[in-house]
């Protein structure tokens, strides 16, 4: 299943490369959308072995990991600089949140 998924991801890459390059490069109209149509069919291919081999499960726990993993990073370094309209209490309880919340993220992207 990992050289399925990152064979896709290289054809998603390249996909997207070569329709890069199709819009950089000045060829005539015709062999522009021969390149663009051959990086589009590069990006679909590649995309449905993506979505193909990863169930939703897996995805919606990787999709919570990463917002739980910014929140936490966000409580962890943003909120205590908000020392004016709170005690200092508040600033400990949020890095302390923001630590577990970081740590279980980081644990779903990567571990589950």
């Amino acid at each position: 299943m990992v050289l399925e998924i990152a064979g896709a991801s290289i054809l998603v890459a390249f996909g997207l490369l070569v329709m890069y390059w199709s819009v950089e490069e000045k060829f005539d109209d015709k062999r522009i959308i021969m390149i663009f149509l051959i990086g589009l069919a590069a990006v679909i291919a590649g995309g449905w072995i993506i979505f193909s081999r990863i169930t939703l499960a897996v995805l919606l726990t990787k999709i919570a990991g990463i917002v739980l993993a910014l929140v936490g990073f966000f409580l962890v370094t943003g909120f205590p600089d908000v020392t004016d309209y709170q005690p200092d209490g508040m600033s400990k309880a949020g890095i302390l949140i923001g630590l577990a919340m970081l740590i279980f993220g980081i644990y779903l992207i990567f571990f589950a």
